[in-house]
């Protein structure tokens, strides 16, 4: 690269940095509320809802719950097309919980998407120690060029870096009332480990392996590992895990291949349950229901159904439900910005605000390829 190129490049990433909102390190207000001044959200208020079972109970998490409310970790199964709003909402939903139970929430880093580039400023983010990291800030017009920056530079766009060394030493790190964004580790270490270390947990291990997790597996297995370490070794301080696109990971076509992902699945439809019991909250985002094992999805409790596409009338259309409130469509009438959350015992609609990420380039992170 010649030395105008060069200076060309410098200028630019400048520029596309100078786009994010500094960081920031709060001392007389939680994370929660300075996200809310910044979006021009109002405080969180349980009575602005008709049914307190639906979307109160699902987004306050106590051991103690009202009547007619269930104590312990909650969950939902986001679905929506591509541009009803999905991410947004992940952004709302994780301020949310900040706000409501001063949680640990972990968001599910991925190698192709950074919608949680919002709320970049207040975040920690977890990369696997000891791995290369390449770092792209991709424009959303893909004429332009892409910025490459250093591992070092993301301080510029999040609070803090950590690394870690597996599941069970990073969740001991997590902080209460705090945003974490994670990577996984494409060398699965401490995987297999998490693994043996649950006798009541045992599945078929894959064809001409000795182990149910190997670093050839796709990186998104580290998934699998870390909410049995959750479960099995906490801390058990409330956690929520934003887990976007979950049909990435648990996939409707899920088979007993070479890197086990069927078990695997079937081991977090085990490990479910135990979560609830262990202050786990995991809130799944989906393109189409079908998209979502039907292991996985027999165990969600909550729906919320995007603007655009109908929500269901009857009970066959939701597996996992033996009844169905509603009995005609409304939310292919709704906007972006409005959804449906229901359970089998009742229904409720919902709205937010734009919370518009901070730069017009995405954020790629991802294990530099050797």
């Amino acid at each position: 690269m010649s030395s105008k190129q060069q200076t060309t490049a410098t200028d630019t990433k400048e520029k596309v940095l100078a786009e994010f909102k500094e960081p920031l390190v709060l001392k007389r207000m939680t994370d929660a509320r300075s996200m809310r001044e910044e979006f021009g959200m109002a405080p969180w208020d349980r009575e602005a809802f008709d049914f307190p079972s639906v979307i109160p109970n699902c987004l306050e998490h106590s051991w103690d719950s009202p009547t007619d409310e269930v104590d312990g970790g909650t969950d939902w199964l986001a679905r929506g097309k591509p541009g009803t709003g999905k991410s947004t909402l992940a952004n709302y939903l994780t301020v949310r919980l900040l706000e409501s139970n001063r949680e640990k929430v972990v968001w599910r880093g991925s190698s192709s998407r950074s919608e949680w580039l919002p709320l970049a400023p207040w975040t920690t983010l977890y990369l696997p120690e000891g791995v290369d990291i390449s770092v792209r800030l991709e424009p959303k017009v893909p004429t332009r060029d892409a910025v490459n920056i250093d591992v070092d530079e993301l301080t510029e766009i999040v609070r803090e870096v950590r690394r870690y060394a597996d599941p069970r030493e990073l969740n001991q790190t997590l902080d209460e009332g705090s945003l974490h964004v994670v990577y996984p580790d494409p060398r699965m270490r401490g995987c297999q480990e998490v693994y043996d270390a649950s006798p009541e947990k045992q599945y078929d291990t894959p064809p001409k392996r000795e182990t149910l997790f190997s670093e050839e597996d796709p990186a998104s297995h580290w998934w699998f590992a870390w909410v049995l370490a959750r479960v099995e070794h906490g801390p058990h301080h409330w956690t929520s895990l934003i887990f976007d696109e979950i049909g990435d990971v648990c996939p409707q076509s899920a088979s007993k291949d070479t890197f086990g992902t069927y078990q695997k699945v079937e081991l977090l439809k085990d490990t479910w349950v135990d979560a609830r019991k262990f202050g786990l909250s995991v809130y799944a985002f989906a393109h189409s229901e079908t998209d979502v094992h039907q292991m996985i999805r027999r165990k969600l409790r909550w729906r919320v159904q995007m603007p655009g596409t109908a929500n269901p009338t009857k009970a066959s259309d939701v597996v996992g439900f033996e009844s169905i409130r509603m009995n005609h469509d409304v939310t292919s009438r709704y906007d972006v910005g409005e959804a449906l959350m229901y359970t089998e015992s009742n229904f409720e609609s919902f709205g937010w605000d734009d919370m518009p990420s901070p730069s017009s380039y995405k954020l790629k992170i991802a294990p530099e390829v050797r």
